[in-house]
């Protein structure tokens, strides 16, 4: 009854609210709409373009009823934003500097020390960051796009030789990315797409043409984390996510730890402040002063307290873990990304590789997947794992 009541409330105040928002401009100003600035910027479209749920962007702007929505196609992603203009703040100034910077290589208008970032920034700042964090996505695991089919490969092809449907990392289609200013026109978009009004951010396969969707709203950030860099955080947890559900494929579900711990490894690249688990209300966040977490997790080695990796891959998203445990989930990730010769992509083979029908259906099968493959992909068993884990966190992180 929560639940309906809230909904309910969100889509009642959506008419008052729309008419609140001032209206994007409807040319970029920073391609002209031109073709080949377009291109030039390695974009394939500014819209319309067609969206997994069966729509075309241009009727998604007539069901969100007024809500400004700008779209972009980049070579791996679509991309909608109604992210309205915002302010750089202070301590973020210089990252995004580097960010512009990388953005005028692509657009030559764009200012290098804007006072804000209008809402065609916005939008091409994340499909730069979305680009970025799949090209390191494709650099750790030892990827490159060449290794993916561009259609389905024939019946009969040998199992191990199978990477999926199509180029997207094993997708047929482009990942999708949307990104709202309000939990309100989350609301009304999933009930319009979906039939169902969502009241969190949310992932979605559309199988028949192979697409995965993460679709967010700002708004869900509150407080400390209401700003650029905390949003961008959660968006390249949620990218790193999706990448790896549809690398080879999505028929082949992942355990919980490596999907928590990846996400937190992609999101503390960015920025280490800010912090996301599954199953909590983002909004409940709070920037504390345990953003460093290698500190942590280096006291708890030497100190021999921490759960061992066969434990850890255990772990469900049911599960209540705590913070240190966090920390011991993303480190272990982190050590995995520093062994030679990609061994984390060996390792992320063999967590995706085809499984026989009903075989995974179980957590437990799904767990214990995970544990052979770690041990298969780095060549050492999961106790000698800890030993060179631990061992490795003594001489790289810091004490202080």
């Amino acid at each position: 009854m929560r639940l309906l009541a809230f909904v309910l409330v969100l889509l009642s105040g959506v008419s008052a609210a729309q008419a609140e928002r001032k209206s994007f401009d409807v040319i970029d100003p920073y391609t002209k709409g031109d073709d080949d600035r377009i291109e030039r910027a390695g974009y394939k479209s500014l819209g319309p373009f067609s969206l997994g749920g069966n729509l075309v962007t241009s009727r998604v702007v007539e069901i969100m009823k007024g809500v400004p929505l700008l779209w972009v196609e980049t070579a791996h992603f679509k991309i909608g934003s109604g992210l309205p203009e915002c302010g750089v703040d202070k301590a973020d100034r210089e990252r995004v500097l580097s960010e512009l910077e990388r953005l005028a290589m692509l657009l030559p208008d764009v200012k290098l020390r804007p006072k804000k970032l209008d809402p065609w920034l916005r939008l091409h700042l994340f499909a730069l960051r979305l680009e970025e964090a799949y090209a390191e996505f494709e650099q750790l695991f030892g990827l490159e796009d060449t290794d993916f089919p561009l259609q389905p490969p024939p019946a009969g092809a040998p199992a191990a030789d199978y990477m999926g449907e199509g180029p997207y990392l094993g997708m047929p289609a482009k990942f999708e990315v949307l990104l709202f200013e309000r939990k309100s026109d989350l609301a009304l978009y999933s009930q319009a797409v979906e039939g169902k009004a969502r009241s969190a951010p949310y992932q979605q396969l559309y199988p028949t043409v192979g697409a995965l969707t993460y679709v967010t709203a700002a708004e869900f950030l509150e407080g400390e984390y209401a700003n650029d860099a905390a949003l961008t955080c959660f968006v390249r947890r949620a990218a790193a996510q999706l990448f790896s559900t549809g690398f080879r494929g999505p028929k082949v579900p992942l355990s919980f730890a490596w999907s928590e711990g990846l996400g937190h490894w992609f999101s503390r690249r960015y920025d280490p402040h800010y912090h996301f688990f599954s199953g909590k209300d983002p909004a409940a966040n709070k920037v504390t002063d345990e953003w460093n977490w290698a500190v942590g997790v280096r006291e708890r080695v030497e100190r021999k307290v921490f759960p061992s990796t066969s434990e850890l891959l255990g772990w469900r998203a049911e599960d209540e873990l705590d913070w240190a445990q966090h920390g011991i989930l993303w480190s272990r990730i982190d050590f995995l990304l520093t062994l030679p010769d990609h061994k984390a992509g060996a390792v992320l083979r063999l967590l995706k590789h085809s499984a026989e029908p009903g075989e995974l259906d179980l957590p437990e099968a799904q767990i214990e997947r995970a544990r052979k493959a770690f041990q298969e992909g780095t060549g050492v068993d999961l106790a000698a794992f800890d030993v060179a884990w631990a061992e490795w966190v003594q001489r790289t992180y810091p004490e202080k």
